[in-house]
């Protein structure tokens, strides 16, 4: 058995459902009830009650519930500023989806250093039969080999790391870069999960959206400048101080 799942080619970004979550999410009663209330009565305005049931299970809840981080009023103030909201919801996507943060990290990485400016599903899928061959995923089928390519390109184009038209199975790669508003968002959240001031800055995450360290370095300056936080690189030493108390306020400084 290997280490990753086919869950993306059920689920995919799932942006506008994350709109509607937080749109109808009620911040005075608890998660639980919230869960539930949005399934009772479809809130997410999907197709059918089951179907918002499926969502909720398989995407929103372990994306944005489940780590009881307050991620969803975060995203309710990020919700106005779409670069930002897109790439806070990438993260939790790579976060929850080992599959996809390894295609960002590993394969679209390398193929950007060789100078590759765009790929195709096919791509994809060869990049799954490799894994297949090392024996880092199950012994999956052509057709959900397939299903699971086309499901984590069509993702990864959703939250921005990709360019192109739905229709085609040929997406360009974005160049390296990340919103202040959601570099911001990552950061907190790093550090919400016990990273040191270190790890945050080498977090392999960052290579998700193309980031090097000297790209991360250059972006904590500029989160340092919206007054998150203190940031400071000294020879070995390096030290981050957070000014603010909570993702939400994070999400109100840096966007």
């Amino acid at each position: 058995m290997g280490e990753f799942n086919s869950n993306i080619m059920k689920v995919g970004a799932h942006l506008d459902d994350t709109r509607a979550l937080v749109a109808v999410w009620d911040p005075t009663v608890d998660n639980e009830t919230n869960v539930h209330r949005i399934i009772d009565e479809n809130l997410l305005g999907l197709p059918s009650q089951s179907r918002g049931k499926d969502v909720m299970v398989r995407a929103l809840r372990p994306r944005f519930i489940e780590p009881d981080a307050g991620i969803v009023e975060s995203l309710a103030v990020l919700i106005r500023h779409a670069d930002a909201f897109r790439d806070a919801c990438f993260y939790e996507l790579i976060r929850d989806d080992d599959l996809v943060a390894a295609f960002c990290r590993e394969q679209l990485a390398e193929w950007w250093a060789e100078g590759r400016l765009a790929i195709s599903t096919t791509d994809a899928r060869d990049w799954i039969d490799k894994l297949a061959a090392d024996e880092r995923v199950p012994e999956w089928s052509p057709n959900i080999r397939d299903r699971v390519a086309r499901g984590m390109m069509a993702a990864v184009r959703d939250c921005g790391r990709l360019a192109g038209t739905r229709s085609s199975s040929n997406k360009e790669i974005v160049r390296p870069g990340i919103s202040i508003g959601g570099f911001g968002y990552v950061a907190y959240r790093l550090h919400q999960q016990g990273e040191s001031s270190r790890g945050i800055l080498s977090s392999e995450y960052w290579g998700c959206w193309l980031l090097d360290e000297s790209r991360v370095d250059e972006m904590m300056h500029r989160l340092a400048a919206t007054g998150a936080l203190f940031y400071s690189v000294a020879g070995s030493s390096l030290r981050i101080d957070w000014r603010v108390d909570s993702l939400e306020e994070v999400a109100r400084v840096a966007a």
